[in-house]
Order: C-alpha cells, then sequence, then structure tokens
C-alpha cells in the first residue's frame, strides 16, 4: 500500500514537472518578405501564479517584417492526442489530422488550448487588434498562436505585444473555464459591467433585454436586377410604406406579443444602403417625414419602443455629405474604396469625422422623430477598423477603435442603449445587442469538429445576442426564393427545429427581419417560448459540455441547467425525458430535489 502512494506521489510529482515545462518558453518567429525568417527561444515570465507571459517590447518590433507568431510551448499537440483547441469564434478541434490550416475571425482576443501538458488560455493584451487566431497542421504536429500581421498595420506598431498564458487547472481546464477566465478578466478591469446592473435606471435597456427584436424594411434597390453601370437609374423598390409599418405593429399587438422592440431598416433616403451618410430626406414612397413621425408615434402607442439602423461604416459618392477630405484614405494616399452600390462607388469612413462632423446632428434628428429605442448602428461590431491615412485625421486601427467607442458611448447617452450587428468585442464595452455574433459556423475546415458557444460563455448576461445570421427568423422556414441578403448564411444550421434548438442552446434573443411578417404564427410561438427563457438573460453562461452524442448541457448561474438534445430518440435527464430536437430547462429548485430524492 505504501509502496502504490509513493508511485502515486511520484507519479503526480512527475506529470507537475511535465505541465510546468510547457509554460517555460515559446518561440518568437519573424516572418519576412524576402524570406529572410528568423526564430528565437525566449522564457515565458510567471507575472502571478499560473499566469504566464510573453512580451515583446514595441522598440524590438521589426519594422521589415510580414507577421510575427508567437508560439508558446504549451500551444503545441500532436496528433492521435487528448485534447482540443478552441479559437475566438468557437472552433473546437481536437488532434485527428496530419495537416491543415485555420485562421479565425478575431472576434476576441483569446486562445483556448488543452494537451497531456496541461490547459491554458491566451489573452492577447498587447497589439490585440493586430493579429490573427492561427492554427496549423504539419505532419500531424498541432499548433495555435496568435499571428501579428504587422506590414497590415499600415502605422508603426504603437504599443508591446503582449500574451498572458492562463494555467488552467480541474474543472476549468476545458473551454468553459477559458471563456471564465476573460470574462472574469473583462469583468475585474472595469471593461464590461453585467447586464442586471446595468438595467438599473436604464428602462431603455431593460425594455431590449425584455422584448424580442422586429426589424421592418421599407425599401431598396435591388441590384440584382441590373449591371453595375445601371446601378443609380434603378427605381426605389417599396417594401412596406409606413402605413404597412402601422398595421403590421397592430396586428403584431394583436396577436398577443406585446413585449417588441421595433427596428425601422431602409427608412432614410435612398432606401437600405442609400447615400450613407445621408439620412434625410425620407422619400416620399415610404410616406416622407410625416409619415414616419406617425408610425413611430402609433408603435409606441402600442408599448413598443422604436428605433433605426444607421450607419456610420461606408460613404457613398452621391450623398450630400461626401467630401475626399472627410473619408478614410489609404496608404496610396486616396479614399479607401469598400464596394460598389446604387449610389455609386463606397468609400469607408472615417469613424473620427463621423464622430465629430455628423454624429450629433444625426441623432438629434432620430430623437426629434420621436425614436426611443436601443440605437442599432450597422457593421461597426462585424470587422475590425481599417486605419485612416487622410493627413487631415490619421489614425492606426486603435484611434478608429477608439472612435468607434466614442459613437456607441454617444448613442447610449442619448438613446439609453446601442447595438450592432455582430460579436467582435473591441467595443463589448460598450455594447447591448448584437443582432448575431457570426456570420455562420466553420464545420467545413477539416480541422473543425463543431462549434461551442466560447462567445456566449463570456458575455451571455452582458451583451445580448443571436448566435449566428442564420438564427435571424429562426422560426421560419428557409424557402427556395432568397429572403435574405445572403442566403447561404442565412440557411446555415439547415431545418427549423436544427435553427431554433441550436439559437435556444446559445441563449439567444429572438431577431425578424427578412419575413414579410403576414403570417405571425411561427413568431408568436418563438415570443411565447422567449417569454419563458427570458431572465436567462440577465445570468451568466457558466459552462457548455457534450454530456453523450449530440446533446449538450448548460449551466448558468442562478443554477437553472438546459440540456438541448439533437437525437432522433429521447434523452433522460433528472428524472425527465428530453424529446428528439428539443431542450428542456431545470431550475436550481428541481436540482436540489432531484438530488435529495437520490439519497
Amino acid at each position: 500500500m505504501k509502496i502504490m502512494r509513493k508511485l502515486h506521489i511520484l507519479l503526480l510529482i512527475m506529470l507537475s514537472a511535465i505541465t510546468s515545462s510547457a509554460f517555460e518558453s515559446a518561440e518568437i518567429r519573424i516572418n519576412r518578405p524576402n524570406g529572410k525568417n528568423e526564430t528565437k527561444k525566449v522564457e515565458m515570465k510567471e507575472i502571478q501564479p499560473d499566469v504566464f507571459r510573453v512580451m515583446i517590447p514595441v522598440r524590438e518590433i521589426p519594422r521589415d517584417c510580414t507577421t510575427i507568431d508567437v508560439v508558446a510551448d504549451c500551444a503545441k499537440a500532436k496528433k492521435g492526442e487528448a485534447g482540443f483547441f478552441v479559437t475566438p469564434d468557437g472552433s473546437y478541434m481536437e488532434f485527428t489530422q496530419d495537416k491543415g490550416f485555420f485562421s479565425a475571425k478575431n472576434l476576441m482576443p483569446i486562445l483556448g488550448m488543452k494537451t497531456p501538458r496541461g490547459a491554458a488560455v491566451a489573452i492577447v493584451k498587447g497589439l490585440s487588434l493586430e493579429y490573427k487566431p492561427t492554427v496549423e497542421v504539419k505532419n500531424g504536429n498541432y499548433e495555435i498562436f496568435p499571428r501579428f500581421e504587422i506590414k497590415n498595420m499600415e502605422f508603426d506598431p504603437y504599443e508591446d505585444i503582449v500574451i498572458d498564458y492562463y494555467k488552467l487547472r480541474g474543472e476549468d481546464a476545458n473551454y468553459s473555464g477559458m471563456a471564465r477566465t476573460y470574462r472574469n478578466y473583462q469583468l475585474s478591469r472595469g471593461e464590461v459591467k453585467p447586464l442586471k446592473d446595468r438595467i438599473k435606471g436604464n428602462p431603455t435597456l431593460e425594455y431590449t433585454a425584455n422584448s424580442i427584436y422586429v426589424r421592418i424594411k421599407f425599401g431598396w434597390r435591388d441590384r440584382r436586377a441590373a449591371p453595375k453601370e445601371k446601378w443609380a437609374d434603378l427605381p426605389i423598390i417599396v417594401l412596406n410604406t409606413f402605413a404597412d409599418a402601422k398595421d403590421i405593429m397592430k396586428r403584431i399587438h394583436e396577436a398577443g406579443m406585446k413585449d417588441v422592440e421595433v427596428c425601422f431598416v431602409g427608412w432614410q433616403k435612398g432606401g437600405h444602403d442609400g447615400p450613407y451618410p445621408d439620412l434625410f430626406p425620407i422619400n416620399k414612397e415610404f410616406g416622407g417625414e410625416e409619415g414616419m413621425v406617425d408610425a413611430i408615434a402609433y408603435g409606441k402607442s402600442l408599448g413598443f419602443q422604436i428605433t433605426s439602423h444607421i450607419n456610420h461604416h461606408d460613404t457613398v459618392k452621391s450623398a450630400s455629405r461626401y467630401d475626399p477630405k472627410n473619408v478614410m484614405w489609404g496608404l496610396d494616399g486616396k479614399e479607401r474604396k469598400y464596394t460598389m452600390l446604387p449610389g455609386g462607388q463606397v468609400y469607408f469612413s472615417c469613424f473620427q469625422v463621423s464622430y465629430d462632423r455628423f454624429l450629433d446632428e444625426d441623432l438629434a434628428k432620430l430623437k426629434e422623430v420621436g425614436f426611443n429605442g436601443t440605437q442599432h448602428v450597422d457593421v461597426t461590431t462585424a470587422i475590425l477598423p481599417h486605419p485612416c491615412h487622410n493627413p487631415l485625421h490619421p489614425g492606426n486601427r486603435k484611434i478608429q477603435a477608439e472612435y468607434q467607442r466614442k459613437i456607441s458611448q454617444k448613442c447610449i447617452d442619448t438613446f439609453g442603449a446601442y447595438s450592432s450587428e455582430a460579436g467582435f468585442d473591441h467595443i463589448a464595452g460598450v455594447t447591448d445587442y448584437a443582432l448575431y455574433v457570426l456570420w455562420s459556423g466553420t464545420e467545413n475546415n477539416p480541422l473543425v469538429k463543431r462549434m461551442v458557444p466560447l462567445w456566449q460563455i463570456v458575455y451571455h448576461g452582458i451583451i445580448l445576442s443571436a448566435p449566428y445570421y442564420g438564427t435571424i427568423d429562426a422560426s421560419y422556414p428557409r424557402e427556395n426564393e432568397k429572403l435574405s441578403d445572403s442566403n447561404s448564411s442565412y440557411s446555415y444550421l439547415g431545418s427549423t427545429e436544427n435553427r431554433l434548438l441550436k439559437f435556444t442552446e446559445f441563449g439567444g434573443r429572438p431577431a425578424f427581419y427578412y419575413i414579410d411578417y403576414k403570417n405571425l404564427e411561427p413568431m408568436k410561438e418563438m415570443y411565447d417560448e422567449y417569454m419563458k427563457l427570458r431572465h436567462l438573460q440577465f445570468e451568466f453562461m457558466e459552462s457548455h459540455s457534450e454530456i453523450s452524442p449530440n446533446v449538450f448541457l448548460v449551466k448558468y448561474s442562478d443554477g437553472s441547467e438546459m440540456v438541448c438534445n439533437y437525437n432522433e430518440s429521447s434523452f433522460d435527464y433528472m428524472g425527465k425525458s428530453v424529446k428528439p430536437m428539443s431542450y428542456e430547462l431545470y431550475k436550481a429548485s428541481e436540482r436540489a430535489d432531484f438530488n435529495l430524492k437520490r439519497k
């Protein structure tokens, strides 16, 4: 017996030594366009218990390189080993491939890793806007690392590269623990605050959290109907007038949906994707400004919050506010091109100009016509900002991001809350709702096994959201016709029941957008279901795990547990049967009763 104990202790010591060695060093790989690459080994410094730092001072960052990879020893694995990597978008990868490459969106500055040598989450704390989460597999050797895109910064590096690796143990050594670690970091430094605290004294945000989101689209020019050179001549297609919007809101209310936030989309000059930054005058085809004021007032009389969809991301050449001195410039000294719209060439806006020149006037006018809901601004949280080289207002990516935050804060100061399109967290501290977190999943990459709610474990209970673009109109079937502006992403997740279950599993807030609002029954069914679950929006998502093949358990901070069953047969949990393609919510009291009965 004593021999066994000694062997056990020796084994623990050996395992501890192996784990510790994985956090001793990292490789810095400097990649240059001429092929004269450089690799050097650096020690990881333990800055506090179980937190190990790799830092490259800004003065030591080479200016002649394209990228810099920081590959820690703890971020390496071999094919066949137990464990996983997870990237900020929730792409979960086990070690099964001989080769492959994956570059994820920089949704959050974190990377997760678990190998036989230990588990950790890496938080990129310096130059975090300039990195790509990267996974490379060569000859069965896996590596996950931040790749800093030095050349694409377009400006000199403006801060040290800093990556802190948090060693995780026990119940934290999983992707839920990785997400919780980052959430705690965000909360502890005051970057974000819990939703339940922020609704105090903020009736706008409280209403938003307890309501579904209904977006009514008024008009646009159908670019699919003509070549680009003819777009400017296209007529505006009226999808709804303001009188139609009143009827839609009336029928929604009569159907028993009382807690509804309505967002007017494509209401502005030129309709959807009109000549931003111009918002007014409003097209007569929709009913003009008088019609809009009337519709807003009517919606508010029903008890709804009414808000608008606006844009600070692009500037159209045909806009009355267009001026090359106001827009973002590229390195070539010309306006930075974005895309083409019916109004002509579109350029990226400079967020400093949007904030300094247009925002006060626009928000005052939106307030004047009666809007009172969470202000929605398109695109901002869907991409990282570009640098601006306009000599009148130059700014690197960090400066542009700071102006994005200022715009968001001013929207909050004016209306009480702010929403945007997706989940990039560089303005998380001033974002209240994301229409979707991701455009779609990345399971089509052979390295990715499945998607997990990493973002949601970090931000559920802080930022309202829906998981995917495809979960907009989740309760409605995807017909053959193109309902949205991107049918493949809109149809992501396949069947309606699969889409609804994934939406619920990931803790979403319902949003409706591309439907015609003629058949309200699927909306009412989803509304009724959300009324049963909306209290969870104020709770943290503490953990997520697969407890049986295609069965997932989600635990919330109030003690609630949700089981989502994607199988064709029922699954028993805590004495209750979870039906196929369905979920069950277990309150904390049910868990206590179940444990008592087992005793």
